[in-house]
């Protein structure tokens, strides 16, 4: 008994060394087209997803029960969510009536989860002057906090700038930035020093590629050592995008994990008007590996 127990005990080992600190996010998009099969093959290499749950101006994912059930049964452990919400889209204004109407859906379906990740970043027409974004994205975030949700923010050096300017006082919640340089790593602190943050929660360190025949991103949250790389195999150096975003009210995007650092660093992520194509494969991590989850 006691060498099959120790055996076990190896096995369990061995899985999270595998994929212990390893994870992917996806769209809304991406989301509901995903297999048992491809989540059973996802969750071998995983422990954490990141699903876009609220996309612009098309809002809540109403496919999100049956996403979280198939993440679930394949053997995803950690179910975080992200949204990108914009001032000017439909159905955003004001950001506390839009976390309000998100955290009660979210409530409704019966979900839990881990994080709730805000993505912030560029899209066409869906942002008015700095000041006001800052002021609505603050708002977004202190009001999925006061709800009970543990929340983060999801942005990189490049988008956030651009987005909300010199916005500091965020700084104190968990960061996932991205920065597409396939390297599962922090090391690159030039990359997550923005916005008053030193140190980050989670990396978008590959965006777009393809894994189990899913189109990701990839993202870790720990050591990093064993997670993929775009080339299929552990520790590289990479990079990140997110296709979460519409432009001219129809989904444009923009590419945010850039190299470089510069202003095509965020997810394609959000909507004027109408949110199409909304989500990206933008991965948020918060670095509470526990998944203790939010109590809405």
């Amino acid at each position: 008994m006691n060498k099959i127990l120790l055996s076990l005990a190896s096995i369990i080992l061995m899985v999270i060394l595998v994929n212990g600190d390893c994870a992917i996010d996806f769209s809304s998009e991406i989301s509901v087209g995903i297999s048992d099969s491809e989540w059973s093959c996802l969750g071998q290499s995983n422990q954490r997803v990141i699903i876009q749950v609220w996309s612009g101006g098309d809002q809540y994912n109403s496919n999100i029960s049956s996403v979280v059930a198939g993440a679930q049964q394949g053997g995803i452990q950690i179910i975080d969510l992200y949204a990108f919400l914009c001032s000017e889209c439909d159905g955003n204004y004001p950001a506390s009536d839009a976390i309000q109407s998100l955290v009660s859906s979210l409530k409704s379906d019966g979900i839990n989860f881990n994080m709730l990740w805000i993505d912030v970043e560029q899209c066409d027409q869906c942002w008015g002057d700095l000041d006001d974004n800052a002021a609505y994205v603050q708002e977004a975030v202190e009001t999925a906090a006061s709800l009970g949700v543990n929340v983060g923010v999801y942005s990189s050096e490049g988008e956030w700038p651009q987005t909300v300017g010199n916005l500091t006082s965020l700084s104190s919640y968990p960061l996932w930035y991205a920065h597409y340089d396939d390297n599962p790593s922090y090391s690159d602190t030039g990359f997550y020093e923005f916005g008053g943050w030193t140190s980050p929660s989670m990396k978008q360190y590959v965006g777009s590629t393809n894994q189990c025949g899913v189109s990701v991103d990839l993202d870790f949250y720990g050591s990093g050592g064993d997670c993929s790389t775009s080339s299929g195999s552990g520790n590289s150096s990479g990079g990140s995008s997110n296709n979460s975003g519409s432009s001219n009210n129809s989904g444009g995007s923009s590419n945010s994990g850039s190299n470089s650092g510069s202003s095509n660093s965020g997810s394609n992520s959000g909507s004027s008007n109408s949110g199409s194509n909304s989500g990206s494969n933008s991965g948020s991590a918060s670095g509470n590996s526990s998944g203790s989850g939010s109590s809405i």
